[in-house]
């Protein structure tokens, strides 16, 4: 048993890596606009299936597809963005909620009636991964998940980065503290809310990317994308990039070592997730950095 472990742990760095890229975007919109945008899935489906399109069944080489697909979806993001959620971003919370459940239905009913409803791969005929094997071959590797895993580290560096050093990364955190107090500072806020939606769209492009160059692509993949980074960013505390990236980490780890090392099916990857969710929640409710319960009431 414990000789497949190192390999367990490869398995998992994939796993995690693209669920921490997906919740970081996913955490960046719930930090501004206080809302869970169900839509942020669809967002990551959509990418992986503009890939397609552009690699599969135009032709296109990885990087014209890549382009392709983190543009398109970014210009949606925006559109989204500006003409949803901008009019209704005062008002009740339930209200863009709703929209974003609408947004979601729309985008794979989009899908479903251009592709249908059968499994699709980024697979071309002819194509073999490199694969690598370490430490007298407990571990193999093939060089599209390395190419996943460096690539989602990269995004999630680079994006830390931004937010820290930059201009508008510090107008965006100025705003996901207090709107208000953002805008007197002279910060415009919309403008700013619109380029959060276009980092958040195209890392949730991205994701749906490295996804698809793994998995299979199925038009209903974005709904439980949004449901694993809804539990990655409860778990590491809602509206924290660093407790995205640590409950991602966390999550991926138990999902594939309880399917690696037990007798579970592959079907039950969610009653594990979930039910751990759960007993660590009784432990700290608000999330590993969610802070306390009086600092989180005295916000």
């Amino acid at each position: 048993m414990s000789e497949i472990i190192p390999q367990l742990i490869v398995i998992a760095l994939i796993i995690s890596s693209v669920y921490a890229l997906i919740a970081a975007g996913l955490t960046l919109t719930f930090g501004v606009l206080e809302f869970v945008h169900f839509g942020y899935g669809e967002m990551a489906m959509l990418g992986a299936y503009l890939f397609y399109t552009a690699h599969i069944s135009l032709g296109l080489g990885y990087i014209e597809s890549g382009l392709i697909s983190i543009v398109g979806v970014t210009i949606l993001g925006i559109i989204i963005e500006k003409f949803t959620f901008r009019p209704v971003r005062d008002r009740q919370v339930f209200i863009p909620l709703v929209l974003s459940i609408g947004i979601a239905i729309i985008l794979q009913s989009i899908v479903l009636i251009i592709y249908g409803g059968t499994t699709k791969n980024l697979y071309v005929a002819g194509d073999v991964a490199t694969k690598f094997t370490f430490f007298n071959d407990t571990i193999t590797i093939t060089s599209i998940q390395i190419f996943i895993i460096l690539t989602a580290i990269t995004a999630l560096c680079g994006l830390c980065i931004f937010l820290k050093y930059s201009k508008t990364g510090k107008a965006i955190r100025a705003v996901s503290d207090d709107k208000e107090v953002a805008a007197i500072m002279g910060i415009n806020v919309d403008r700013t809310i619109s380029i959060l939606f276009a980092i958040g769209s195209a890392l949730a492009a991205l994701a749906g990317i490295l996804i698809g160059l793994d998995r299979n692509l199925t038009p209903n993949m974005g709904m439980l994308l949004t449901v694993y980074a809804f539990a990655v960013i409860v778990l590491g505390g809602v509206g924290k990039l660093k407790g995205a990236i640590i409950g991602a980490i966390i999550i991926g780890f138990i999902e594939t070592f309880s399917l690696g090392l037990t007798s579970l099916k592959a079907s039950s990857k969610e009653l594990v997730i979930f039910g751990t969710l759960m007993l660590l929640l009784i432990f700290k409710p608000y999330g590993i950095f969610g802070g306390k319960k009086d600092e989180i009431e005295s916000r």
